[in-house]
């Protein structure tokens, strides 16, 4: 990829986006797929991984209604130190057009075998195996189970904590509801405080005036300016219609409903991600937009 994009030009393997939200189903798991199926759209390798270790639906949103072994798979393979790269790609669905997805927990109870330390393995060869690898993150960034364990004990957000540190950009998702927007600024300042260098980009979901009012682009933007610091760089339309029928389908938004609001504002964020003609380039302390 070129050095257009949002902080993710550089070489040296595949690059690691992280996507995460607060509690209360802002809609993260779907910027993810959609996001994924955007990027593999460009011409690009692909790998999406579903680390939610309170229990995925990656799997079930793409159609992959019998279990799958999937991370769980890998992540046991990388404790015994027998993971490779042939051996992850065996692991992972292959949706074909440069798309793979790697599967997650089929039950919330097998949260145990994400270990953290699995997990970066995973994350190390799934660099070697796709040039962009999203991952669907838990929402708990709570670590407080390691002051009543010994420290090899098991920790259930220890798989979000350790994609979120390994990420070369974390998007943090928030609905656009005032109760979603409350949820995350708290939310956000959390992740801030738990991992501080994500240094995270803001994507709003399900943007509509109903819940809003007024024009809700630029009142929802000032509204997180103002009590976060950082402007949105997506701000992603509620399309009740092309969802469901992309879940239904269990097929992508860009397939089912190329022209939907929401997927052209997460091609637009794809687009930019990917190092396409550029809009965003990092710097330090912040983000510039670039001349066309």
């Amino acid at each position: 990829a070129g050095t257009d994009g949002l902080g993710l030009g550089e070489s040296g393997g595949g690059r690691v986006i992280a996507v995460w939200g607060p509690a209360g189903a802002p809609g993260r798991t779907t910027i993810a797929l959609c996001l994924v199926a955007e990027i593999a759209a460009l011409g690009t390798s692909t790998l999406l991984v579903d680390a939610d270790s309170y229990g995925g639906a990656i799997g079930q949103l793409v159609g992959l209604l019998e279990e799958a072994p999937g991370l769980a798979a890998a992540a046991r393979s990388a404790n015994q130190g027998l993971l490779d790269v042939p051996r992850l790609a065996l692991l992972c669905r292959d949706l074909g057009e440069g798309l793979r997805v790697l599967p997650g927990i089929s039950r919330p109870s097998r949260w145990p075998e994400l270990r953290p330390a699995s997990i970066e393995t995973v994350l190390s060869m799934a660099r070697r195996l796709a040039s962009y690898v999203v991952v669907d993150c838990g929402f708990c960034l709570e670590a407080d189970e390691e002051l009543s364990f010994d420290t090899a004990a098991p920790r259930r957000n220890g798989a979000t904590l350790a994609v979120l540190e390994a990420a070369d950009v974390v998007l943090a998702v928030t609905s656009a509801e005032p109760v979603g927007l409350v949820r995350f600024v708290r939310g956000l300042a959390d992740l801030r405080e738990t991992v501080p260098a994500a240094d995270p980009l803001v994507v709003v979901n399900r943007l509509r005036a109903s819940v809003v009012g007024g024009d809700p682009a630029r009142e929802v933007s000032r509204a997180i300016l103002r009590h976060t610091g950082t402007e949105p760089v997506a701000l992603v339309p509620y399309d009740l219609a092309g969802l469901d029928a992309a879940q239904v389908a269990g097929q992508l938004l860009r397939d089912i409903a190329p022209t939907s609001p929401a997927r052209l504002a997460i091609r637009d964020l794809a687009t930019r991600l990917a190092g396409r003609p550029g809009v965003v380039r990092r710097r330090r302390g912040g983000f510039r937009r670039q001349s066309r």
